[in-house]
C-alpha cells in the first residue's frame, strides 16, 4: 500500500483540503509511494490517473488531497511509481502537481483560479487542450498521455 511523506500533512488552505509541506522539502525527493495502491477502471473524484483505465484510489494517506496547480511543484514520476518534488518546497506551502499532465478526462471538471500566468483557466483533462498546451506538458507527461501526443495511439 503506497505512503506519504512525513514531512506532508493534510491541512486546510484557501478553503479546501490540501497537501502541505511540513517541513521544507528538497528537489527530486519522493513524497508518495503509489506502489501497491488498488487501482479504479475509471476516475473518482479523488484519483489520480497513472495508465490508461487505471486509477489510484486518492486516499487521505496518499493522493486524496493533491490539489492541481497549473505551475505546479510536484509531479508524477512514472519511473518509480511516486509523486516527486518538481523543485525546492518551503514549509507551509501547499504540493500541488498539474492534473492535466495525468488525466486525459477528469472525472469532475473544474475553473482554476491559480492567477498562474500559465493558468489553464478550465481544467478538464488532457484530451481538452490544445495541441500547444499539450506540448508545454511534455515533459512532466504521463507515458498514456505521451503516446497519445505522439500519435501513437
Amino acid at each position: 500500500m503506497g505512503t506519504r511523506s512525513a514531512k506532508l500533512d493534510v491541512a486546510v488552505t484557501n478553503g479546501r483540503k490540501g497537501l502541505l509541506a511540513l517541513k521544507s522539502i528538497a528537489k527530486d525527493e519522493i513524497l508518495i509511494d503509489l506502489n501497491g495502491e488498488d487501482a479504479l477502471p475509471s476516475p473518482t473524484r479523488r484519483s489520480l490517473q497513472i495508465g490508461d483505465g487505471k486509477h489510484v484510489v486518492g486516499r487521505e494517506e496518499t493522493v486524496g488531497y493533491l490539489n492541481h496547480g497549473c505551475e505546479p511543484n510536484a509531479f508524477l514520476d512514472f519511473s518509480c511509481l511516486c509523486v516527486r518534488a518538481l523543485k525546492d518546497i518551503r514549509a507551509g506551502e501547499e504540493v500541488k502537481v498539474n492534473y492535466a499532465a495525468t488525466e486525459y478526462e477528469m472525472h469532475d471538471s473544474f475553473r482554476c483560479d491559480c492567477g498562474s500566468p500559465a493558468c489553464l483557466r478550465m481544467i478538464r483533462g488532457f484530451k481538452f487542450l490544445t495541441r500547444d498546451q499539450q506540448r508545454k506538458l511534455r515533459p512532466y507527461l504521463a507515458p498514456y498521455l505521451l503516446r497519445r501526443l505522439d500519435g501513437e495511439v
